[in-house]
């Protein structure tokens, strides 16, 4: 089976030489830029939906990254619409 980095094309943050602590609360998880809004509901449902294809359960770290991937390709699809 394919690791999630081959699915995706991208590295997880434990493979770009972050830490991997993967018991972080969802606050911690969260302070990151741009990241306040997200709520503990939000990381739940984004686990809930992304886990299934995902072949397992999601860490909270996971879920507020796919929430922060989904909020970028918004503001730029937002930002080329724009522009045209």
């Amino acid at each position: 089976m394919k690791t999630r980095a081959e699915m995706t094309g991208l590295t997880g943050q434990t493979e770009q030489g972050c830490r991997s602590d993967r018991s972080a609360t969802a606050a911690a998880a969260r302070n990151i830029p741009g990241a306040a809004w997200i709520t503990d509901e939000a990381i739940a449902d984004t686990i809930q939906v992304w886990a299934p294809y995902y072949g397992g359960k999601l860490t909270e770290r996971e879920a507020v990254e796919i929430l922060m991937n989904f909020t970028n390709l918004v503001d730029a699809l937002v930002q080329a619409k724009k522009e045209r």
